[in-house]
C-alpha cells in the first residue's frame, strides 16, 4: 500500500510533466510528448539512481533521456550526484538548462561510457552516444573534492606551491588511493564509435574536462571550460593541478572539435598519450582504457580543430600535439583560431618527427608556433603579434609556409 505522502509525490511529478499547455508544449517542456525519459518520472531513489533508471528504461525503448533544470522529487535546482552517469550505446542524453554537480562523496566522472570503469579490463566497443546541452547546461565539480589531478599527482590537504601535489580530502586516509587519475576527469568516452558532445559548460572539474580514448567518428562543439586551478575549502584556496580542457588519446580518429572557448589550467587541448604500460581498468593512469600502445590501431588521425576564439591556458599550452614513443599522429587540421595573449603558450607540436600532416591556416596568435623538426606540414595565413619568428621551422619541399605576417607588440 502506498502512503499518502507517496501518492502526493507522484501527483506532483505528473503535474509538473503535464502542466504545460498544449499550445506551448515542446519535447523539452513536456518530455513524454516525444518519448524522452526523465528522472522526474521516478518518485524514489537518489538523484543519480533516478537518472540511471531513466537511462535504463530509455535504453529499452526510445533511447532518449532528458535531465531538466528542476528536480521535482528533491525540490532542487541542482542534480547532486555521487557517481558517474554511465551511457550505453544508442542513447541521447539531453541536459536542459540543468546543473549537475559532483557531491563531496563523489570520486568519479560526471559522465562516462558504460563500457569502462574501475576493474574493467576487457572494454567492449559502444556506438552512437550523444550528449546535448540546451541553454545553460553546467557540469560542476565538488565543493570539497576527494581527489584532483592526474595520475602523476599525490593528494594533499595543503598542496599549494608544490607542482607534484593536488588537493583531495582523501589525502592521508587509510584505504583510499593517494594518487589522481582518470576518475577525476569530467567526461570520458572510451571505445565509442559515432558520438557527439555539445552545448555544455564544464566548471571546476577535478582533472581533465573531456577525454576521448580510442573513440572514432565524432563531433564536439560549443563547449565552455571554466577553471581556475584552485578550489575554495573553508575559506582557503587549495591548489588543483592539471585541469586540461580536452584530451585526445590513443586510437582517436575522424573527430571534429568546433567552437570551444574558456580557460583551462593545463593544456587547453592535448593530442597524444605516453605509453606507461598500465592496462585498462587500473586506477593510477590517465586513461580508463589503458595506456599501453597496441600498434597502428592506436595511432591518432584526422582531427579537426576549428572556430575557436576566446580560449586559453592559464599555465601551459593552448594546443599541444605530442606523439611520444611509437605513437604516430597524422592529419591534424587547425583552422580559424585566435590564441590570445592570456594563454601561457600557443601551438606546440612536440616529437614532431612522428607527425605526418599538420595543416594550420587562418590563425591569429600572440605566441609563436613551436614545431621544430616538423615534416609534411602547411602553415598559411598566420598573423603573429609578438617578437621574433612566428614559426620555428624552415620551409622545405614538405613544409609549406605562406602569408605569414608579423605584427610587433
Amino acid at each position: 500500500m502506498k502512503t499518502i505522502i507517496e501518492y502526493m509525490t507522484l501527483a506532483l511529478i505528473f503535474f509538473n510533466l503535464f502542466s504545460v499547455s498544449a499550445q506551448h508544449a515542446t519535447p523539452e517542456t513536456n518530455p513524454l510528448m516525444s518519448g524522452y525519459h526523465t528522472p522526474n518520472m521516478y518518485s524514489t531513489g537518489t538523484q543519480i539512481e533516478r537518472i540511471t533508471q531513466a537511462i535504463q528504461d530509455a535504453q529499452g525503448s526510445t533511447g532518449r533521456v532528458i535531465i531538466p533544470a528542476y528536480d521535482v522529487v528533491s525540490r532542487s535546482k541542482t542534480w547532486l550526484i555521487d557517481r558517474a552517469i554511465l551511457l550505453p550505446s544508442n542513447i541521447e542524453l539531453v541536459l536542459d538548462n540543468c546543473t549537475i554537480k559532483l557531491s563531496d562523496q563523489c570520486r568519479d566522472n560526471f559522465i562516462r561510457s558504460a563500457n569502462a570503469g574501475l576493474g574493467i579490463t576487457d572494454i567492449k566497443p559502444l556506438h552512437h552516444i550523444r550528449i546535448r546541452g540546451m541553454g545553460n547546461a553546467v557540469l560542476e565539480g565538488a565543493d570539497n573534492p576527494r581527489s584532483t589531478g592526474d595520475h602523476n599527482k599525490t593528494l594533499s590537504t595543503d598542496p599549494n606551491g608544490n607542482y607534484k601535489l593536488s588537493y583531495g580530502s582523501d589525502a592521508g586516509k587509510t584505504g583510499e588511493n593517494q594518487k589522481g587519475g582518470w576518475r577525476n576527469h569530467g567526461i570520458i568516452l572510451a571505445h565509442v564509435d559515432h558520438f557527439q558532445i555539445s552545448g555544455v559548460t564544464l566548471k571546476n572539474y577535478h582533472a581533465h574536462g573531456i577525454v576521448l580514448e580510442r573513440a572514432q567518428q565524432g563531433k564536439i562543439m560549443d563547449i565552455t571550460f571554466d577553471v581556475r586551478q584552485a578550489v575554495n575549502v573553508n575559506g582557503h584556496d587549495k591548489q588543483v593541478l592539471n585541469q586540461d580542457g580536452l584530451g585526445v588519446r590513443f586510437g582517436c580518429k575522424n573527430i571534429i572539435i568546433d567552437n570551444c572557448r574558456g580557460k583551462s589550467g593545463d593544456d587547453f587541448i592535448n593530442i597524444g598519450l605516453t605509453d606507461t604500460q598500465v592496462s585498462a581498468g587500473q586506477e593510477n593512469v590517465n586513461v580508463v582504457s589503458g595506456s599501453i600502445y597496441r600498434g597502428k590501431s592506436d595511432d591518432i588521425a584526422n582531427i579537426y580543430l576549428q572556430n575557436w576564439q576566446d580560449f586559453y591556458s592559464l599555465s601551459h599550452r593552448a594546443i599541444r600535439i605530442m606523439p611520444v614513443g611509437k605513437l604516430r599522429i597524422s592529419n591534424i587540421f587547425i583552422d580559424n583560431m585566435i590564441i590570445p595573449p592570456r594563454s601561457r603558450q600557443g601551438l606546440v607540436a612536440e616529437y614532431a618527427e612522428n607527425i605526418q600532416g599538420l595543416f594550420v591556416r587562418n590563425l591569429v596568435t600572440h605566441h609563436p608556433i613551436i614545431s621544430k623538426g616538423i615534416r609534411y606540414a602547411s602553415f598559411r595565413n598566420i598573423l603573429y603579434h609578438g617578437q621574433g619568428k612566428a614559426i620555428d621551422v624552415v620551409p622545405t619541399d614538405s613544409v609549406q609556409i605562406e602569408h605569414v605576417l608579423n605584427v610587433p607588440e
